[in-house]
């Protein structure tokens, strides 16, 4: 067995970086048990190597100015020579393209697709969080025995919601998710408006931080909801953060697999979201959630209100979504999943 380069070169701590943080013991422990090592390689000065610069065996930091600056080539290159790779996993384009380029001949390649936007590498194998995405992949040319389905994952909350527990208190609707135009909160902001239009008691709190930040304060300051909208940034205990809430609100325009929808479904919260690609693979409407027509505040409104008006089919609706994710998205799931994929892109090396 020789060994794994597994890259990320992402910013922050998003969804993509979190999946690799997901991926890197699974692969730790897989290459030691058939003789090797896996190398994990983060950007310096990213969130994921500050957040990580304790960890054992440590992360390798690199530079990640642009795909042909010398000192990131250089970086990438000994890196290379060094680990020996015999699979460089890649997430996100710059990794598999800077790293796609040095490989030497007869090194498996690998990509981690986590949104429909990727470029497509002869010969390199596709690992697809959605079952969509690996659908895609094919119908851009990727032969179907190269295109993988393997979701992400949540590992068991450490807290659980009880939602509508508190009878004569503010319904409290909670998101969470980057603060960017395709996550969809100002239609959440909007449908809130309404709710409280029609008289019904309800506040929201969405916990992200991002470039939209300033966007969305102005919209709370023009639809008069500052004492009913918070933007609370990022917070360090999402499943606690979540717990507190009585719905889970999604109203994103365009996801792989998310992360935030499946860590509420954990904590048996009752959930709204767009019917869009990725939650729609997550999400039985009607059964463990519901799901609504993207770009339109007043149906997001009217799902909210029906939950709202059905207290009790809502906390049903919200335990047996989280049996789905602790039964079908945990991390004992997601290693024998990935460990099968291995077997099978090492066995066709």
């Amino acid at each position: 067995m020789t060994a794994i380069l597994h890259a990320m070169l992402g910013k922050g701590l998003g969804g993509l970086e979190r999946v690799f943080l997901d991926y890197q013991p699974i692969l730790e422990a897989y290459t030691a048990r058939h003789g090797g090592t896996c190398k994990g390689v983060v950007r310096r000065g990213g969130a994921v190597s500050g957040a990580e610069a304790m960890r054992q065996p440590p992360l390798e930091v690199m530079p990640a100015f642009t795909d042909w600056d010398p000192w990131t080539v250089g970086a990438a290159r000994r890196l290379v020579e060094t680990v020996h790779p015999g699979l460089i996993l890649s997430h996100g384009q710059r990794p598999a393209r800077l790293f796609g380029r040095l490989a030497p001949l007869g090194v498996v390649q690998a990509v981690c697709v986590h949104k429909p936007v990727f470029d497509v590498i002869e010969g390199a194998h596709y690992i697809c969080v959605g079952r969509h995405l690996a659908e895609l992949a094919v119908a851009r040319g990727v032969p179907s025995a190269r295109a993988h389905f393997v979701p992400n994952a949540v590992a068991e909350p450490t807290a659980q919601a009880d939602p509508f527990a508190a009878p004569g208190t503010a319904i409290r609707v909670v998101a969470a998710g980057r603060l960017h135009p395709k996550k969809g909160f100002d239609i959440l902001i909007r449908a809130i408006g309404l709710l409280r239009a029609r008289g019904l008691d309800v506040v929201c709190d969405i916990a992200g931080e991002g470039e939209e930040r300033a966007h969305l304060e102005r919209l709370i300051a023009e639809l008069d909801l500052g004492a009913a909208v918070s933007l609370i940034g990022w917070t360090a205990d999402v499943s606690g953060f979540l717990a507190m809430g009585d719905l889970f609100a999604f109203p994103s325009h365009q996801e792989g697999f998310p992360l935030a929808l499946l860590e509420a479904m954990a904590v048996a919260l009752p959930v709204v979201s767009s019917a869009i690609d990725g939650p729609v693979e997550m999400v039985v409407d009607g059964e463990t959630g519901r799901l609504v027509p993207p770009d339109d505040p007043m149906a997001f409104a009217d799902a909210l209100a029906d939950l709202i008006a059905a207290p009790d089919l809502a906390r049903a609706m919200g335990q047996r979504a989280r049996d789905t994710v602790l039964r079908d998205y945990g991390s004992a799931r997601l290693a024998r999943r990935l460990e099968a994929v291995l077997d099978r892109m090492l066995a066709r090396a």
